[in-house]
């Protein structure tokens, strides 16, 4: 059973001939704005049902918690940074922090490509970037350290306490920090991860901020055995494998539980959460795993020891990559087709147009429909850049609901906020447009100067 209550009537149309009403007289060919609409609070403007109970806001409590984790990450990436300073030298990590912005660059322009058809709110991003580059590397650090411990024994021989620690000990506890953030979001409101493409876009930029972090010090190490050594050799393999050939390595293993936990939160789903969100965690674990027992198994030769990783790279690492890519290209396929269908049913029911449905779905559209509002002023913009991205809000949050259990007053409440909102954009946006004066009926009179002083 569809968890999705039906779709309110638009406030004005005529529910007895079922079309939508008519435009205001004058205002033929505006906008798509010249749709009649009544007061959006008024009775029976959303439709039959009981009026939604008041809600208790306290955004000061939410503004606090973020000030909060914002405060604990900026102390925390202090430590770290004094801690990477401390390890390799502030010179080396001023160079190894310049040569990181490579691969990081990359990530965050994935990133905005993913991102950028529903976008999320620039505070939940910059807090998960936070999280990946701060807070899940001291996690790593000081739990890795007491794992490692607690595998590897006195007695250990090197090569297997190394490869206890690159294959075991890393995948578990750096996979798990990274996936701690997306439940620290989750726990801030499901608003933020409501779908699949949602998850994702955080895991990768959670991961994206660890992998930096940790390519300052692969980077920092590298730098200055090439200085030990007097060449550079061994600095430019780090930065070929890590910086170019494999910048999108953390980011792939921590995309999958991002993205069991999108499909959860989409299906609203507790028992889903679980499984979904510790199965991808533990692919991305094997994923991890098998990246860094690699360099355990392949056969390399000393006179080319680039070669047997290229081999594996290629055999192994790019399907993967190619794997994931398309999953990615998928997803934000699929939020198209749900904004379009969503959408549809709602200009059914009056609240859109053909056309501003359509304007909706492309990102050039949407473009020129804020450009258009800017020739009006800034505030015009604005209220364009909040109805699109209530419109695309609301289509999300109707294909979630279709898969709740039960309805909820939940559901209806928020619908009714989207609504109210994009009406409001609607109003403000109308008023900033709407000439001062309309221009008179061809052959009527006018009040010209000539005429006025005759």
């Amino acid at each position: 059973m569809s968890g999705a209550p039906p779709i309110p009537p638009a406030p004005g149309r005529d529910r007895a001939a079922g079309g939508p009403p008519p435009p205001v007289p004058g205002d033929e060919g505006r906008y798509a704005y010249d749709v009649a609409r009544s007061d959006p609070r008024g009775p029976g403007s959303l439709g039959e049902g009981p009026a939604a109970p008041a809600r208790a806001r306290r955004p000061w409590v939410r503004r606090a918690a973020w000030i909060g984790g914002f405060a604990l990450l900026a102390l925390i990436a202090a430590g770290v940074s004094v801690y990477v300073a401390v390890k390799i030298g502030p010179g080396t990590a001023l160079v190894a922090f310049t040569t990181a912005l490579v691969p990081v660059a990359i990530v965050l322009a994935a990133v905005w490509w993913l991102d950028r058809y529903t976008p999320q709110p620039r505070s939940t991003l910059l807090f998960a970037f936070g999280w990946g580059a701060a807070m899940s590397v001291a996690l790593a650090l000081v739990i890795g350290t007491v794992v490692e411990l607690t595998l590897i024994g006195e007695d250990t021989e090197a090569d297997v306490a190394q490869f206890l620690g690159a294959v075991v000990q890393a995948p578990i506890v750096e996979e798990s920090m990274k996936s701690a953030g997306l439940l620290v979001l989750l726990l801030f409101g499901r608003r933020y991860i409501s779908g699949p493409l949602d998850g994702v876009v955080y895991a990768v930029l959670i991961a994206g901020g660890f992998a930096f972090t940790e390519n300052i010090l692969y980077f920092g190490q590298a730098f200055a055995q090439s200085q030990a050594a007097g060449e550079t050799s061994a600095f430019w393999q780090t930065f070929l494998m890590r910086g170019l050939m494999s910048p999108f390595a953390h980011a792939g293993f921590t995309s999958l539980a991002g993205l069991g936990i999108g499909i959860a939160a989409e299906r609203r789903s507790l028992p889903l959460y679980i499984g979904l969100g510790i199965g991808g965690l533990s692919l991305g674990m094997c994923l991890h795993a098998l990246w860094n027992g690699a360099t355990f198994f392949i056969d390399v030769d000393p006179e080319e020891p680039l070669r047997g990783f290229l081999t594996y790279y290629a055999i192994v690492q790019i399907p993967i990559f190619l794997i994931l890519a398309a999953i990615m290209a998928w997803l934000r396929w699929r939020e198209r087709t749900i904004v379009r269908r969503q959408l549809s049913a709602y200009g059914r029911a009056g609240w859109f147009t053909p056309d501003e449905v359509t304007m909706m779905l492309s990102m050039r559209s949407r473009r020129r429909a804020e450009a258009w509002a800017a020739r009006h002023g800034a505030n015009a913009r604005t209220a364009m850049r909040d109805l699109i991205r209530a419109a695309v809000q609301l289509a999300m949050d109707r294909n979630s609901a279709r898969h709740a259990r039960r309805r909820t007053e939940r559901i209806r409440r928020d619908e009714r906020d989207l609504l109210e909102r994009i009406t409001s954009d609607r109003r403000l946006i109308d008023a900033l447009t709407r000439p001062v004066a309309r221009p008179a009926p061809a052959g009527a009179p006018t009040d010209t100067p000539e005429r006025v002083a005759s």
